[in-house]
């Protein structure tokens, strides 16, 4: 009895040891891992923009750089029409300076 009762609490400690994986910060925060487990691409991007504020590093998502590649003319039609409306991304909310003054910037 006591050798079935140490053998089934050592097989209940086995699987619990397997099921306690270690998986790296690094990994967490790559694309592949967050799309797999029901993260979007948006998700994505501001926790690597948030990381790369906290480390002083430049990262601009692929939609920014898109935008950053267009025309000069559609990227005037693309800020009359964010200015017009709200609900589009102009991509300023992650770049820009806090400053408790106003400026022509916080329209």
């Amino acid at each position: 009895m006591k050798l079935k009762l140490l053998s089934v609490a050592l097989i209940l400690f086995m699987t619990q040891l397997s099921s306690s994986a270690a998986i790296s910060v690094e990994r967490t925060m790559s694309p592949d891992y967050l799309l797999n487990n029901g993260y979007s691409k948006q998700i994505y991007d501001s926790i690597h923009v948030t990381r790369a504020r906290a480390l002083g590093e430049p990262y601009y998502s692929s939609e920014e750089i898109k935008e950053q590649n267009m025309k000069k003319k559609f990227k005037v039609l693309k800020k009359i029409q964010a200015y017009i409306d709200p609900a589009i991304d102009d991509y300023s909310f992650y770049h820009h300076d806090i400053s408790p003054e106003p400026s022509y910037k916080d329209f």
